[in-house]
C-alpha cells in the first residue's frame, strides 16, 4: 500500500487536500491511504520517527516567519526516509525554483488553490505516478481479527489502526477506529484488548486506548492524532505521552 503524508499549516487545505486524496483513491480503487495529516513539521516529524516507510509527501513550502520552511523539512525527511518522494505546494514561483537550486530532489510540484478540478487533477497524476514508481513491499503486515458478530470476523492491519474507544451506549461495547475513518465495533473491554495488542497502544484515558505511532502532539487536554483527531488525555498520563512524543 502506497503510504501519504500530508504537511501543512493551512488547516483548510490540509482538509481539502485529504478530502480530494480520499476521493482518488476510491473511485480509482487504488491501493493507498493518507496515513498522516501534519499541521507543522514538528507534527510531520514526529510521525515520521514512529511510522518508517512513508513513501509520498504532500509538502508545504512556506510556513511562516522565523518557522523551518518546506525545504528545511524536505531535507531531514529525506535523510530519514532515502524512498519517500516529495511534492512541494506552494502559490509562489520563485520558492519552486529555490528548491531546484538547493540540491533537494523534489518529485513534483502541485499549485495550492481551492479550485478542486486542477487541484484533484495534480493529486491524481502524481498518486499515479507514486504508486508505478513504488516498490512492492515484501514484510509481512501484522494482522489482528476481530469477531463482529456470530461467526462473522474481520482482520485488520494494526498499522492501520488509529484509536479505540468504549462506548458510553453499549454496555462493554468497544470501537476500532482506523485510519480511513471506518469504524468497528465489538464487545469486550479496553484491558483486553490493550493486553491483545501489545505495547504499540497506550491507554491514555479509562475511555480510550492510542496507538502511538499515530500521536503527532499534546496540546492541552487533547491528544493530536495523524489525521487531525483530537482525543482527550488524562492528567495523569501526560507525563509519559510527553516522553513518547519527545
Amino acid at each position: 500500500m502506497l503510504r501519504i503524508l500530508l504537511c501543512d499549516d493551512d488547516p483548510f487545505f490540509l482538509s481539502l487536500e485529504s478530502s480530494r486524496l480520499s476521493r482518488i483513491i476510491a473511485a480509482d480503487h487504488l491501493d493507498a491511504a493518507v496515513v498522516c495529516q501534519a499541521g507543522s513539521a514538528g507534527e510531520a516529524l514526529t510521525f515520521i520517527k514512529n511510522n518508517p516507510g512513508v513513501d509520498l509527501v504532500f509538502l508545504d513550502l512556506d510556513f511562516g516567519r522565523g518557522l523551518p520552511n518546506g525545504m528545511d523539512l524536505g531535507t531531514l525527511l529525506q535523510a530519514r526516509e532515502p524512498g519517500c518522494r516529495i511534492v512541494f505546494t506552494t502559490n509562489y514561483q520563485e520558492m519552486a525554483m529555490d528548491v531546484l537550486k538547493s540540491g533537494l530532489s523534489p518529485f513534483g510540484f502541485l499549485e495550492k488553490g481551492t479550485d478542486v478540478g486542477p487541484l484533484t487533477a495534480g493529486l491524481r497524476r502524481y498518486l499515479r505516478m507514486a504508486i508505478r514508481a513504488c516498490e512492492t513491499r515484501t514484510q509481512p503486515e501484522a494482522i489482528i481479527s476481530l469477531t463482529v458478530g456470530a461467526g462473522e470476523t474481520i482482520e485488520l492491519r494494526l498499522c492501520d489502526i488509529l484509536y479505540l474507544e468504549a462506548e458510553k451506549s453499549i454496555s462493554h461495547g468497544i470501537t476500532y477506529h482506523t485510519i480511513n475513518g471506518s469504524q468497528i465495533t465489538i464487545l469486550g473491554s479496553l484491558d483486553a484488548e490493550h493486553a491483545r495488542l501489545g505495547d504499540g497502544f497506550l491507554r491514555v484515558h479509562r475511555s480510550f486506548l492510542v496507538a502511538k505511532h499515530h500521536i503527532l502532539a499534546l496540546k492541552d487536554h487533547a491528544l493530536i492524532l495523524s489525521g487531525q483527531q483530537e482525543i482527550p488525555c488524562s492528567l495523569r498520563m501526560r507525563t509519559e505521552v510527553k516522553r513518547w512524543i519527545h
